[in-house]
């Protein structure tokens, strides 16, 4: 009898000691999650549609090729009524207009006040032009925007810009401004002011501004007055050039005459420039020195 037990004890034991080990040796079941790999594509690249641009006859007097917008005060002269401009245009850039912003607010154009040719006459008080060209950096990465103007004051305050597209970021705007010391015209750069040059009242300019991503050239009546500056441009300016002052959020208006705008979707040339400087120099009696 005790034989049997022990071997009943036995077995038991065996029986205990297959089922320990079959429960430490097998192990739990469980569920593999494997985290996706980063992705390894690029970001997307700018999707901004491109603006149509204009190639000029061969007989232009300026640079032919990547013209984006072009006014000339003798045009808006030619269709404004009773001496206001509502809409300026060049039939040589078909597609491209500047309209009043307010249409009760138009700026004047004054014929024969430059050089025997007309010139569109700020106030400062709430005249403004609107165009259909973008000149922010999402849609016009590099560019160049050459002006003939001049202004009623040498005051860098109250605040006053020739053009612009701020959105309140310091976008690409120059004009009369007191936040640089010591020089009364200045620039956005994307993140502050920075002096351009010194202007004084009642005298011509022929400024050549010259934009890519992240650094600004200008020329005025032919000498360099900055040379790749730095900038930091957003891409979430205003969409619209604006003239005679620096966009629809603080407004700041030009007074003062805009006698030509040229804008190129590119970089001119050296040669180029001085071939668009030689034509503006001429026409309104701008001297151009280098």
């Amino acid at each position: 009898m005790a034989m049997k037990y022990a071997l009943l004890l036995a077995l038991l034991l065996l029986s205990f000691a297959c089922a320990k080990r079959e429960s430490v040796e097998a192990p739990p079941a469980t569920t593999e999650t494997t985290a996706p790999a980063p992705s390894t594509q690029p970001a997307p690249p700018n999707t901004a549609p491109a603006q149509a641009t204009v190639t000029l006859p061969a007989d232009a007097p300026i640079p032919k090729s990547g013209v984006l917008l072009w006014l000339a005060a003798d045009d808006a002269l030619a269709s404004a009524t009773e001496g206001k401009v509502r809409s300026w245009q060049n039939a040589r850039v078909p597609n491209v207009t500047a309209t009043a912003h307010q249409a009760d607010h138009p700026p004047a154009v004054v014929a024969n006040a430059l050089h025997g040719h007309a010139v569109v006459r700020f106030d400062g008080t709430d005249q403004m032009l609107m165009t259909t060209i973008d000149i922010g950096p999402a849609r016009m990465p590099e560019g160049t925007i050459i002006t003939v103007f001049s202004s009623t004051t040498a005051d860098a305050s109250p605040l006053r810009k020739v053009y612009g597209n701020d959105n309140g970021g310091y976008d690409r705007s120059i004009g009369l401004d007191d936040r640089a010391p010591g020089i009364n015209f200045t620039l956005f750069n994307g993140t502050y002011v920075i002096g351009y040059f010194p202007l004084a009242a009642n005298t011509p300019y022929l400024a050549v501004d010259e934009y890519s991503r992240n650094e600004f050239s200008g020329w005025v009546n032919g000498t360099a007055a900055l040379t790749k500056s730095a900038a930091e441009w957003q891409d979430d300016a205003l969409p619209n050039l604006f003239i005679g002052g620096s966009g629809t959020v603080f407004n700041e208006y030009w007074s003062g005459d805009v006698a030509e705008m040229i804008v190129y979707a590119r970089k001119l040339s050296d040669e180029e420039r001085k071939q668009v400087e030689d034509y503006l120099g001429q026409k309104y009696g701008v001297t151009i020195g280098r």
